[in-house]
């Protein structure tokens, strides 16, 4: 069954806390969705289980890094979700705009990122999303999380799906891109089978997109193919 939508590969490094993961999309193609209604590029990431990550003393299950093309718009979007349903984090500001996207689409030669900051402990200290436009022009914004919410994760999977609003869905009538997977140390790689322990939810928005293979199979960094249409 090929991998798209929301179903794409899970990357680990061994199952230890990753350090500085950064997510860039290189866009080739104009990404353009049917009807204009937009897209998000997601970092769905699974918190760290040994030890156990936890927000106000309740076990975390799920975390999303959001850049979110909606209402003409590029917003930054966090979300993390608890075990028990209500005592998760979600920051002031959410889904607030940091640059402009004409029809809800993104030109080729743009360049999407979320990079993730981490601490000596490799807790989760601050987040940036950013885009440049393909004249260069850089707009980002980041969050910086307060003491009561750092967190270590083991992994992710990245989802170009549809936008969090509306149907949460979208129809790419255009698109192309390399998505590139870089590690501030040690060694990413597919996972085969859950070893780290904890659930691993997938997100609800969904899209027409499809994935290639990881490339290489491991390393610091790794590349992987995008088909928007």
């Amino acid at each position: 069954m090929p991998l798209g939508s929301s179903n794409n590969l899970i990357l680990v490094a061994n199952c230890e806390s990753l350090r500085n993961p950064i997510v860039t999309f290189h866009v080739a193609l104009d990404m353009i969705t049917e009807g204009n209604n937009g897209f998000s590029l997601q970092m769905n990431c699974y918190p760290q289980t040994k030890p156990q990550a936890t927000y106000n003393g309740k076990p975390l299950n799920w975390f999303q890094y959001v850049i979110a093309v909606d209402n003409n718009s590029v917003e930054w979007g966090i979300q993390y979700w608890s075990e028990v349903k209500g005592f998760g984090f979600s920051p002031p500001g959410n889904y607030s705009s940091f640059a402009s996207a004409s029809s809800n689409q993104v030109p080729a030669g743009s360049v999407m990122r979320i990079s993730l900051q981490t601490d000596s402990a490799n807790n989760v200290v601050s987040a940036t999303f950013s885009i440049t436009d393909p004249s260069g022009n850089l707009s980002d914004y980041t969050y910086t999380f307060p003491s009561d919410c750092l967190c270590q994760l083991y992994g992710f999977q990245v989802d170009i799906v549809g936008p969090p609003t509306g149907t949460h869905t979208c129809k790419f009538t255009s698109g192309l891109g390399v998505l590139t997977y870089w590690l501030g140390g040690g060694t990413l790689a597919v996972q085969s089978t859950n070893t780290c322990g904890g659930s691993q939810p997938g997100t609800a928005e969904t899209s027409n997109t499809l994935y290639g293979d990881v490339v290489p199979a491991s390393g610091q960094q790794v590349f992987q193919l995008v088909v928007g249409t």
